[in-house]
């Protein structure tokens, strides 16, 4: 059995803006607070901080976003909050929790609330080619950029939708890369969509500011930026040499005699993100769905409470909008665990919440006012070919897929007929792909198909980390010590 832990007040899972804003405002409250998170540094990806071994020795060199995320992280010195890193929370049962750190025996933790903050991943694109070594994704490349400055080749191409669109080829650019071009699939801004954000304006001055001086860098770059257009497919022998891309039409679907190909040795991929759902689907939590959200989305109150009592949800991983919202979310999540608990009044944590609700407000409805630029086309999901790998972690094919989508529309039987989603990333990659697949096939919206039942562990975690210890079997290993027998000659064969 794990090793149980003291029990806590309250356990924040995920170390980025969210969670390290819901468990300062909860500490600070008189909450007992462990926060875990997977990662060896705070920050979660939008504030990822250089590896161990890595030391910044002018902050002033590195960009406003390391610089934020830093100030961020700080404020957790001298809040209280048991930070616990290289810790995948890897199970939820009821008020139980179980985390692994650093691969070593699980261990069970009792706790009275959860916040759940596990942030988002990048949304899963398929198309033919999409396995080829140098195609990345914005995250991956991101962590390489961030934490160890490097830059996997000399010439990119971006690819992706929305704010990422516009900042990250900025900032590759800034690191040194030569993005040869960076491709928007949604539409080109017109007049009404500026009139509609400057509408939006009051309280986001920092984002557009933002979202001027990255347009100013690709200018100033040479990186030319091209709307209404996506990848078809990456082409190459043994890694990506070219890559063939073409116009779109509203649904994201390619426009025939509109490709065009581009010779790159990186195709980094970034059509937006989708939220981290396996602990809250483990607990229990209902969802919605929002794929302009991340699909599946967690369903909360105004506190950030879900369906299941004493669980909260913030930040990206309960619909992705951003690190302001993550951050303002959390605070709130924090807040409603410690007033719930008894710790604050609803009084005091409403007035501890008034400001973030208000900048909430703001952020929504700039959102609301980019809608139609950012919004995501269902023709992204319907780029693979025959052959196109869809199960990277089982190497299943679209074709291995066919049949058994063609005999039912329950993902779970899917699964079971073809090992898509069985890999170590449980289907993270590659469910909303088959989903679609399942969707297209039988004329469903995908929204209606339900997602694979959730198993724990919810990370990929040893074995031995969650083996029990107390079970033993003399009879399953036999060594020449056991049986007598030279274990090191071959086995003796009786002639019938």
């Amino acid at each position: 059995m794990p090793v149980s832990d003291p029990s806590t007040d309250l356990l924040v899972v995920g170390g980025g803006p969210a969670g390290i804003s819901a468990a300062r405002s909860a500490a600070a409250a008189g909450m007992n607070v462990v926060l875990a998170d997977e990662r060896p540094t705070l920050g979660g990806q939008i504030y990822k901080q250089p590896g161990p071994g890595f030391t910044v020795t002018d902050p002033a060199a590195m960009d406003g976003q390391f610089r934020y995320g830093r100030s961020l992280i700080d404020s957790l010195d001298g809040s209280g909050v048991d930070v616990r890193l290289r810790t995948s929370v890897v199970a939820v049962e009821g008020r139980r929790v179980f985390l692994v750190t650093d691969g070593s025996a699980a261990r069970e933790l009792t706790a009275r609330r959860l916040v759940l903050a596990p942030g988002a991943h990048d949304r899963p694109v398929a198309f033919p080619g999409w396995t080829l070594p140098g195609v990345i994704t914005a995250g991956g490349l991101q962590t390489l950029a961030k934490t160890q400055r490097v830059l996997p080749g000399e010439r990119t191409l971006f690819a992706g939708s929305g704010p990422v669109a516009l900042a990250f080829p900025a900032q590759l650019g800034h690191y040194g890369a030569d993005i040869v071009t960076a491709l928007e699939a949604g539409p080109a801004p017109r007049p009404g969509d500026f009139l509609r954000i400057a509408r939006a304006a009051r309280g986001n001055a920092v984002l557009l500011r933002d979202a001027a001086r990255y347009r100013a860098m690709l200018l100033r770059q040479r990186i030319p930026l091209r709307y209404g257009r996506i990848v078809v497919r990456a082409e190459g022998d043994g890694r990506v040499e070219r890559v063939v891309h073409a116009a779109v039409d509203a649904d994201w679907r390619v426009i025939a005699g509109t490709e065009e190909t581009v010779e790159v040795d990186v195709l980094c991929v970034g059509y937006g993100f989708v939220a981290s759902l396996e602990l809250m689907r483990l607990a229990g939590c209902d969802f919605d769905y929002q794929e302009d959200l991340g699909g599946h989305v967690v369903r909360r109150d105004e506190w950030h409470r879900t369906s299941v009592d004493g669980v909260y949800a913030a930040g990206d991983g309960a619909g992705v909008e951003g690190s302001f919202v993550a951050i303002d979310e959390g605070h709130i999540a924090g807040l409603a665990a410690a007033m719930d608990a008894g710790a604050m009044s609803e009084k005091d944590a409403a007035a501890a919440s008034a400001a973030a609700r208000r900048r909430l407000a703001r952020r929504r409805a700039l959102n609301a006012a980019t809608k139609r630029l950012y919004r995501v086309g269902p023709g992204i999901f319907e780029l693979p070919a025959d052959d196109t790998v869809i199960c990277r972690c089982e190497a299943v094919r679209r074709r291995d897929l066919a049949p058994a989508i063609a005999s039912t529309d329950d993902i779970n039987l899917v699964k079971a007929y073809t090992r898509a989603g069985m890999g170590p990333c449980q289907g993270r990659i590659c469910q909303r792909q088959v989903s679609a697949l399942i969707a297209r096939h039988h004329g469903r919206p995908v929204e209606d198909v339900a997602l694979a039942t959730p198993r724990m562990p919810v990370r990929p975690v040893p074995i031995g980390a969650l083996a029990d210890p107390s079970i033993e079997s003399p009879t399953l290993f036999l060594s020449g010590e056991t049986t007598g027998a030279d274990d090191t000659a071959p086995p003796e064969v009786t002639e019938p």
